[in-house]
């Protein structure tokens, strides 16, 4: 008979993999060991083995765990009944606010991704595809008159861009992260709409 989790089971867990995000954004992946997370946790390794069957496992269990959440985020944000206009300016707002208060989380996925194997990487970066996705689908509706090569560049270009916030962003300077939020979408907003120059470019290429 299988041993029942225990009620806190959950949040022990995501402790483990907020700690563990935090000693790798500082650390690197490389120089973590499970004995320094264990340490950290104020627990046994073996609990954290409980936990996570392996460290490769526990950063795989990290990136899915936070990029699902960014899909979620993402498909929460919008709501297809509003505006085109409206639909970024909440994906943008919501993306900033998950990337402020995952910060570790999103240092990880950027720099240790590559330390997962193949099957891993691909399932892990799907689901940024997805997000991506959400993106193209409201630049589609912004300009559809934009070839389709066009529309997936200006979605990366834009999440791109917010994606790297977390380099140099503080929170506790002058700007809260909705109102950069705000602004980024702004720019955006007035570069794909008034640029004719999007099209004459999809022409020539």
């Amino acid at each position: 008979m299988a041993r029942p989790r225990a009620d806190n089971y959950e949040q022990r867990r995501q402790e483990i993999l907020d700690t563990a995000a935090s000693m790798f954004a500082e650390r690197g992946y490389d120089g973590t060991s499970i004995s320094d997370i264990a340490q950290r946790c104020g627990v046994s390794k073996a609990l954290i083995f409980h936990y996570h069957t392996s460290k490769d496992k526990l950063l795989y269990d990290m990136l899915q765990s936070h990029c699902q959440l960014l899909v979620d985020t993402a498909n929460g944000a919008i709501k297809k009944t509003e505006p085109a206009e409206r639909q970024l300016q909440q994906l943008v707002r919501a993306l900033m606010k998950l990337y402020m208060s995952s910060r570790d989380q999103h240092i990880v996925l950027l720099n240790n991704l590559h330390c997962l194997s193949d099957e891993e990487q691909a399932e892990i970066k799907g689901l940024e595809k997805r997000v991506l996705q959400i993106i193209k689908e409201i630049v589609s509706e912004l300009r559809p008159d934009l070839a389709d090569p066009m529309r997936t560049s200006l979605a990366m270009y834009l999440m791109g861009a917010i994606n790297w916030t977390y380099t140099w962003f503080k929170t506790s300077g002058p700007y809260t992260p909705g109102q950069f939020a705000d602004v980024a979408t702004g720019m955006f907003l007035n570069g794909i709409k008034n640029d004719t120059s999007l099209v004459e470019t999809a022409q020539v290429s």
